[in-house]
């Protein structure tokens, strides 16, 4: 049907006309909307523009048409256009658009904003550069399908953001009234903006337009005919494409040739009308092309190798049909002409006529989404080896292959992505219940392992329209699924209303709910998420119980280790050490472990690990790391075994060992060979390097009796800096919100110490901001150790820089806010205490001086310390000070020290040591606190 592939544009000349002189003469248009309702002509003018700019040297892009699954956001129309461009253009800006999708939720918000503006700028320089050269017109069809419903505003704004820079370059956007035209008026002056809608023709207009197309396909329909047509079109382009083309290719429906126009009208209503009866015929599956039609009506867009494989067609048979279907008018090419669609209106008239018609039960409907399924199931898996082979390729010493073979994999990726999205619609059309547990494996695989968020929710909203046609417990997985996105965001806000959410779940359900466990379990990570470890505890034993009671022995290693984790949070090192050994002994309980059994026992190694050197056994603490490094290594997780390297250090920091702690640290930045994958690891290496530099760099010196007499190397303690600054850039960039208060009170206090040092008031005043940042982040995410510690961290600030005047009102608030949180942090009640007593011994008051380190002491020493807060480090600067003081002054406190610490056996004997050295230094010179 050639003649019909060269059909000229009929009709719409003044809007075609006004367009091409808007474009030609107006430099300041950026957009012209064009709206209509289904059928009225908007995509043949596109086509009618396209063909008129390219007569008037106007650049003109291929016709982008959002009406494929793809359009999801304002970057899957940007790829669209890149495709437009230059070939650099759009392999370039493929590469750019992955990565940012892979950085969604691994960047800060700010970071990713900052990304996305600069991949959007990219494209925007590259449009401007073609644009110098000659005026471009983007044609953009069906523009209300673009974006998903929830962020269709967005994508809105998004596009009007990105017409607004371009220099010479117009968007004619094209689709049925939607929000656009309110969101587009709003950012565009009046001569940037506009807004042309396409009505019904008249009579008259119908009448010009059948003797136009009368004269270009050489054929009469007959004046009968063609008055039958303009009444019952009512004016509708596509009404008049239908009779016009079954009447050219001699299909046109008994009826209305032979009744007369003034019978056909009651005819018609008992029928559905003459847009029914347009499509109608198809029913009769007559030819290939009704087959086709029916299926393009749900599932599209298809090349030839889709058709024959879902037509059961021979390849011949289904590339003559795919040629063949672009003849009709309501074929649409697209994707490059690679693949077809159905026009959207016509898809809307055979749901509505003719899958009712045939199909009333869904069972056609549903065998079709079957094979469908199998089918790009099969695709989807085809593509796996197809990108192997490209990244075994990628590692060609050629850098031009090299950026190439990249481009190539991510087209790959692209294919594969839109075929598991069929693959999985299908599956849940077919069989909804079936269907679901697909998705669900399909889907939490690539959650758990490919961690792709953007493309998980849109497969989590394709589960969603079945949501009614699954059972109670996989309407539950659904929940449970969409929960552990929500814990994965770094979002808080919508990890509370999660939480909310759930809760009443949880009242809801009934005691014997096979979902209780798991509602319990999301509950605990969501609370560990946001630092509320006695709710978080009090879920994972309740899901610990439930486990246990099911005798669900695959369960109970993990959960137990999580109940194991919280109770150390709380310093419950008992309870934590019984937890973990729990956990230990259930999975040694199973026969075959697997990788993920193997990872958790790891864990659990690791975890005990940092129990033991937190209770200062450091040769079972170094047994379970190695233990821990062991495991991982048999299953190749280099990401891991460095999150245990850094576990040790930790404890090798505490306790001193800044020599191995160092050389474990470099070992673990060693496994780390990609930032964006490896953030997170990489923000704690950096951060327990800086705080290991930061406690070596302390000059010793035995003469020292008060804090700020302590002197550092300036060198290591500037290595510090840089090793906490990296961590501070890392968590700022990747949104570790969960990172950001010790790293910010540390190196508050890196700073400070270099500020003091040097003289430097600039540091020093840094150093205040940045601590007083820390202590509102710990408030915001509920850090309650950081909230603390920067509380101390204000006055311990305060006392060096001689304003002594607030350090009161901070032990006052450490007491009002925080005093539930007393037996947990030991450390930083007892140096609160320590430096209230350190002003009134600089004000010579020792009695109360002295009542404070009464009180503080002991604290510290039953936490023990680290570094410069050691209860070592502590008791030799109580030390000193004693030694400061006149003979019977220092024997008097001495009394009152032992006194109050008779409960403590070491501290006690401490005083015998003082109150002997004071006997040996009175036959001495007496000393006097200058």
């Amino acid at each position: 049907m050639s003649e019909l592939n060269k059909l000229e544009f009929v009709g719409r000349a003044e809007h075609l006309n006004r367009i091409i002189s808007l474009v030609q003469d107006s430099n300041k248009l950026r957009v012209v909307l064009v709206e209509g309702r289904g059928g009225i002509g908007k995509t043949w003018l596109l086509h009618a523009l396209k063909s008129r700019l390219n007569q008037v040297q106007i650049g003109t892009s291929e016709i982008i048409d959002c009406d494929i699954p793809v359009f999801n956001d304002a970057e899957d129309l940007y790829t669209q256009i890149a495709k437009q461009l230059y070939d650099y253009t759009y392999k370039e800006w493929l590469l750019r658009l992955r990565q940012l999708r892979e950085d969604e939720n691994r960047l800060s918000q700010i970071a990713y904003e900052q990304e996305r503006r600069q991949l959007e700028k990219f494209l925007i320089d590259e449009i401007n550069r073609k644009s110098s050269q000659q005026r471009l017109v983007f044609l953009i069809d069906t523009v209300e399908k673009l974006g998903q419903a929830d962020v269709r505003e967005q994508v809105w704004e998004c596009i009007g953001d990105l017409c607004h820079q371009l220099e010479n370059a117009v968007f004619i956007l094209a689709g049925r009234p939607s929000i656009a035209q309110e969101i587009l008026e709003k950012s565009f002056k009046e001569e940037e903006l506009t807004y042309l809608e396409l009505n019904e023709f008249t009579h008259e207009d119908v009448q010009t337009y059948i003797r136009c197309k009368e004269e270009q396909l050489h054929f009469t329909l007959g004046q009968e005919l063609v008055k039958k047509i303009i009444v019952l079109s009512g004016g509708s382009p596509i009404m008049i494409e239908f009779g016009v083309e079954y009447a050219y290719r001699e299909v046109i429906p008994d009826w209305l040739e032979i009744e007369d126009i003034e019978t056909i009208p009651s005819r018609l209503e008992k029928t559905g009308g003459f847009e029914a009866e347009m499509v109608r015929h198809i029913t009769q599956l007559r030819t290939s092309m009704d087959r086709l039609t029916l299926l393009l009506s749900r599932i599209y867009p298809l090349d030839s190798f889709d058709i024959a494989n879902l037509l059961e067609l021979s390849t011949e048979d289904a590339q003559r049909l795919f040629i063949d279907a672009q003849s009709y008018f309501f074929i649409k090419p697209v994707i490059g002409g690679s693949q077809i669609s159905l026009h959207d209106i016509v898809r809307d008239l055979v749901e509505k006529y003719v899958w009712a018609d045939i199909d009333p039960d869904l069972e056609w409907r549903k065998r079709d989404s079957r094979i469908a399924a199998k089918y790009f199931e099969q695709k989807d898996y085809d593509l796996g080896p197809q990108k192997r082979i490209l990244e075994v390729q990628r590692y060609s010493d050629d850098s031009h292959e090299v950026a190439n073979i990249e481009f190539l994999i991510e087209e790959v990726k692209q294919l594969r992505e839109f075929n598991t999205t069929r693959w999985l619609w299908n599956a849940l059309y077919a069989d909804p219940i079936i269907g679901f547990e697909t998705w669900h494996e399909v889907t939490d695989r690539i959650r758990r392992q490919s961690k792709k968020f953007g493309f998980v929710n849109q497969l989590l909203a394709i589960a969603k329209q079945f949501e009614t046609e699954i059972n109670p417990d996989q309407k539950f997985k659904l929940i449970i699924f969409e929960s552990k996105i929500v814990h994965a965001l770094k979002d808080k806000s919508t990890k509370e209303n999660e939480l909310v959410k759930l809760e009443g779940m949880l009242s809801a359900q009934s005691s014997n709910s096979s979902h209780q466990a798991d509602i319990y379990n999301v509950l605990g990570m969501l609370n560990t998420k946001l630092h509320l470890y006695e709710e978080a505890l009090k879920y994972q034993q309740e899901c610990l119980s439930l486990v246990q009671g099911k005798k669900l022995s695959y369960a109970i290693p993990a959960v137990a280790n999580l109940v194991g984790y919280l109770h150390r949070q709380l310093n419950n090192f008992q309870e934590a050490e019984k937890y973990y050994k729990l956990g230990w002994e259930a999975a040694m309980e199973i026969d075959t472990p697997d990788k993920g059994l193997t990872q958790v026992m790891a864990s659990i190694q690791n975890n005990l690990g940092f129990l033991y050197g937190q209770q200062k056994d450091y040769v079972k603490a170094e047994q379970c790391f190695k233990a821990a490094i062991d495991m991982w290594s048999s299953v190749e997780s280099e990401r891991e075994i460095a999150n245990a390297e850094i576990a040790s250090a930790t404890i090798l920091v505490d306790n001193g060992n800044y020599v191995k702690a160092q050389q474990l640290l470099e070992r673990a930045l060693s496994r780390c060979d990609n930032e964006e994958n490896d953030n997170q690891i990489l923000c704690r290496a950096y951060f327990q390097l800086g705080l290991n530099r930061w406690f070596s760099a302390e000059v010793v010196n035995e003469a020292v009796w008060d804090v700020t007499q302590v002197q550092w190397d300036l060198n290591v303690l500037s290595l510090a800096q840089n090793a906490l600054e990296k961590s501070l850039k890392l968590a700022e960039k990747y949104g570790l919100e969960e990172e950001l208060p010790g790293i910010l009170h540390q190196i508050a206090s890196v700073y400070w110490h270099l500020g003091f040092q040097t003289g430097d008031r600039t540091l020093q005043d840094q150093a205040l901001k940045l601590n007083d940042r820390s202590y509102q982040t710990s408030l915001e995410y509920n850090d309650m150790r950081y909230a603390i510690d920067s509380l101390v961290g204000k006055a311990e600030f305060d006392y060096y820089a001689k304003a002594y005047e607030h350090i009161s009102d901070y032990a006052q608030e450490l007491s009002d806010r925080f005093q539930s949180y007393q037996n947990i942090h030991t450390l930083y009640f007892g140096r609160m205490l320590r430096i209230e007593g350190d002003v009134a011994f600089q004000q010579a008051n020792y009695n109360f001086a002295f009542s404070k380190y009464a009180q503080g002491i002991p604290q510290i020493f039953q936490h023990g310390g680290f570094g410069p807060y050691s209860s070592k480090h502590e008791l030799n600067l109580l030390q000193k000070k004693i030694e400061r003081l006149p003979i019977e002054l220092s024997k008097t406190l001495i009394q009152q020290l032992k006194s109050q610490w008779k409960d403590h056996k070491a501290l006690n004997e401490w005083c015998d040591q003082q109150m002997f050295l004071t006997r040996i230094r009175a036959t001495k010179q007496p000393s006097s606190h200058a």
